[in-house]
Protein backbone atom coordinates (compact mmCIF):
# COMPACT_ATOMS: atom_id res chain seq x y z
CA UNK A 1 0.00 0.00 0.00
CA UNK A 2 1.20 3.24 -1.15
CA UNK A 3 2.05 5.53 1.99
CA UNK A 4 0.94 9.34 2.24
CA UNK A 5 4.20 10.68 1.37
CA UNK A 6 4.21 8.42 -2.08
CA UNK A 7 0.72 9.59 -2.82
CA UNK A 8 1.67 13.13 -1.92
CA UNK A 9 4.83 13.34 -4.48
CA UNK A 10 2.92 11.54 -7.39
CA UNK A 11 -0.10 14.04 -7.20
CA UNK A 12 2.53 17.00 -7.21
CA UNK A 13 4.32 15.18 -10.51
CA UNK A 14 0.78 14.98 -11.97
CA UNK A 15 -0.90 17.62 -10.83
CA UNK A 16 1.57 20.23 -9.33
CA UNK A 17 0.78 22.85 -6.63
CA UNK A 18 -3.15 21.92 -6.43
CA UNK A 19 -1.70 17.92 -5.95
CA UNK A 20 0.26 18.72 -3.36
CA UNK A 21 -2.25 21.02 -1.59
CA UNK A 22 -5.36 18.84 -1.99
CA UNK A 23 -2.93 15.84 -0.10
CA UNK A 24 -1.84 18.48 2.60
CA UNK A 25 -5.39 19.34 2.89
CA UNK A 26 -6.82 15.37 2.59
CA UNK A 27 -4.30 15.13 5.60
CA UNK A 28 -5.35 17.85 8.23
CA UNK A 29 -8.97 17.13 7.29
CA UNK A 30 -8.05 13.16 8.17
CA UNK A 31 -6.40 14.44 11.51
CA UNK A 32 -9.72 17.23 12.38
CA UNK A 33 -12.38 15.18 11.37
CA UNK A 34 -11.07 11.34 11.07
CA UNK A 35 -9.13 11.05 13.93
CA UNK A 36 -6.59 9.99 11.06
CA UNK A 37 -8.41 6.91 10.28
CA UNK A 38 -8.73 7.24 6.62
CA UNK A 39 -6.59 5.55 4.27
CA UNK A 40 -4.78 7.37 1.66
CA UNK A 41 -5.59 7.10 -1.48
CA UNK A 42 -5.11 8.73 -4.97
CA UNK A 43 -6.64 12.07 -5.44
CA UNK A 44 -7.14 13.33 -9.45
CA UNK A 45 -8.04 16.38 -10.73
CA UNK A 46 -9.96 15.49 -13.27
CA UNK A 47 -13.40 14.76 -14.73
CA UNK A 48 -16.04 12.56 -12.31
CA UNK A 49 -16.79 9.42 -13.59
CA UNK A 50 -20.28 10.72 -14.13
CA UNK A 51 -19.45 14.08 -15.31
CA UNK A 52 -21.71 16.16 -13.17
CA UNK A 53 -20.55 16.13 -9.60
CA UNK A 54 -17.33 18.53 -7.82
CA UNK A 55 -16.26 15.28 -6.34
CA UNK A 56 -16.43 11.62 -6.88
CA UNK A 57 -15.25 9.04 -4.39
CA UNK A 58 -14.31 5.24 -5.78
CA UNK A 59 -14.74 2.81 -3.48
CA UNK A 60 -13.25 -0.40 -4.96
CA UNK A 61 -9.89 2.16 -5.83
CA UNK A 62 -9.77 4.38 -2.61
CA UNK A 63 -9.77 7.06 -5.33
CA UNK A 64 -11.04 10.50 -4.64
CA UNK A 65 -11.80 12.04 -7.93
CA UNK A 66 -12.07 16.51 -7.83
CA UNK A 67 -13.02 18.18 -10.60
CA UNK A 68 -11.04 20.95 -12.12
CA UNK A 69 -13.90 22.78 -11.82
CA UNK A 70 -13.29 23.71 -8.61
CA UNK A 71 -10.88 26.24 -9.86
CA UNK A 72 -11.39 29.64 -11.99
CA UNK A 73 -11.74 30.55 -14.32
CA UNK A 74 -14.68 27.49 -15.48
CA UNK A 75 -14.31 28.03 -19.10
CA UNK A 76 -12.00 27.04 -20.76
CA UNK A 77 -9.83 25.36 -18.98
CA UNK A 78 -6.68 23.54 -20.12
CA UNK A 79 -3.15 22.88 -18.38
CA UNK A 80 -1.98 25.81 -19.15
CA UNK A 81 -4.35 28.23 -17.65
CA UNK A 82 -5.47 26.64 -13.79
CA UNK A 83 -3.58 26.07 -10.75
CA UNK A 84 -3.11 26.85 -7.31
CA UNK A 85 -3.77 30.43 -7.65
CA UNK A 86 -7.54 29.74 -9.45
CA UNK A 87 -8.52 27.39 -6.59
CA UNK A 88 -11.22 28.31 -4.42
CA UNK A 89 -9.69 26.37 -1.40
CA UNK A 90 -12.73 26.47 0.59
CA UNK A 91 -15.06 24.79 -1.71
CA UNK A 92 -12.21 22.46 -2.99
CA UNK A 93 -11.66 21.64 1.13
CA UNK A 94 -15.43 20.94 1.45
CA UNK A 95 -15.80 18.61 -1.76
CA UNK A 96 -13.24 16.94 -0.53
CA UNK A 97 -14.42 16.45 3.21
CA UNK A 98 -17.70 14.91 1.33
CA UNK A 99 -15.36 12.25 -0.23
CA UNK A 100 -13.89 11.72 2.70
CA UNK A 101 -17.22 10.97 4.77
CA UNK A 102 -17.97 8.26 1.85
CA UNK A 103 -14.44 6.95 2.22
CA UNK A 104 -14.89 6.71 6.26
CA UNK A 105 -18.17 4.95 5.79
CA UNK A 106 -16.46 2.54 2.88
CA UNK A 107 -13.36 1.88 5.12
CA UNK A 108 -15.21 1.00 8.31
CA UNK A 109 -17.93 -1.47 6.94
CA UNK A 110 -19.75 0.04 3.99
CA UNK A 111 -23.71 1.19 4.15
CA UNK A 112 -26.73 -0.23 3.69
CA UNK A 113 -29.93 1.83 2.12
CA UNK A 114 -31.30 3.44 -0.64
CA UNK A 115 -28.12 5.15 -1.73
CA UNK A 116 -24.55 6.59 -0.63
CA UNK A 117 -25.76 9.85 0.60
CA UNK A 118 -29.14 8.31 2.26
CA UNK A 119 -28.01 5.77 4.57
CA UNK A 120 -27.56 5.82 8.16
CA UNK A 121 -23.66 5.80 8.27
CA UNK A 122 -23.50 8.60 6.03
CA UNK A 123 -26.52 10.53 7.67
CA UNK A 124 -24.09 9.89 11.40
CA UNK A 125 -21.18 11.28 9.85
CA UNK A 126 -23.04 14.30 8.43
CA UNK A 127 -24.21 15.24 12.12
CA UNK A 128 -21.29 14.10 13.51
CA UNK A 129 -19.74 16.79 11.73
CA UNK A 130 -21.47 19.41 11.45
CA UNK A 131 -21.40 19.76 15.27
CA UNK A 132 -17.66 19.50 14.75
CA UNK A 133 -18.12 22.27 11.86
CA UNK A 134 -20.48 24.83 14.37
CA UNK A 135 -23.37 23.79 12.00
CA UNK A 136 -26.93 24.17 13.61
CA UNK A 137 -28.08 21.54 11.05
CA UNK A 138 -29.90 18.24 11.37
CA UNK A 139 -30.04 15.34 8.95
CA UNK A 140 -31.91 12.04 8.94
CA UNK A 141 -32.61 8.96 6.54
CA UNK A 142 -35.06 10.19 4.36
CA UNK A 143 -37.74 7.41 3.97
CA UNK A 144 -40.57 6.47 1.44
CA UNK A 145 -44.08 7.48 2.35
CA UNK A 146 -47.14 7.21 0.13
CA UNK A 147 -48.75 10.36 0.25
CA UNK A 148 -51.95 10.79 -1.70
CA UNK A 149 -51.31 7.62 -3.36
CA UNK A 150 -48.11 8.12 -4.84
CA UNK A 151 -45.12 6.84 -3.68
CA UNK A 152 -42.41 9.62 -2.46
CA UNK A 153 -39.52 10.76 -0.20
CA UNK A 154 -40.98 12.18 2.98
CA UNK A 155 -38.17 14.73 4.18
CA UNK A 156 -39.53 15.67 8.04
CA UNK A 157 -39.32 19.26 8.47
CA UNK A 158 -36.01 20.30 10.27
CA UNK A 159 -33.96 18.36 8.51
CA UNK A 160 -31.64 18.52 5.54
CA UNK A 161 -32.89 17.54 1.82
CA UNK A 162 -31.85 14.61 0.32
CA UNK A 163 -30.32 17.25 -2.16
CA UNK A 164 -28.56 19.22 0.41
CA UNK A 165 -27.29 15.76 2.48
CA UNK A 166 -26.26 14.90 -1.01
CA UNK A 167 -24.28 18.33 -1.10
CA UNK A 168 -22.89 18.67 2.53
CA UNK A 169 -20.75 20.31 3.65
CA UNK A 170 -21.33 23.32 1.26
CA UNK A 171 -25.43 22.70 0.69
CA UNK A 172 -25.01 23.95 4.80
CA UNK A 173 -22.40 26.87 4.18
CA UNK A 174 -23.50 30.54 3.49
CA UNK A 175 -22.49 32.38 -0.02
CA UNK A 176 -19.86 34.90 2.24
CA UNK A 177 -18.09 31.52 3.79
CA UNK A 178 -16.66 30.87 0.28
CA UNK A 179 -16.71 34.32 -1.83
CA UNK A 180 -16.63 36.58 1.63
CA UNK A 181 -14.04 38.21 3.00
CA UNK A 182 -11.77 35.03 5.22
Amino acid sequence: MATWVDLKSQGMKRFGEVGAWAFDEWKMLNQNFFYGENKPGAIIWGKTPQGKSLGYYHVSKNLIYLDKNLMRPIYPINDLNWGIQHLNKRIASDVLLHEMIHQRVNQTGGWEGETSHNNERFVDEVNRIAGLLGMDIRAKVIKQATIQGKRIRHNEPGYLTLKELSDFPYSSRTYNYYYGRP
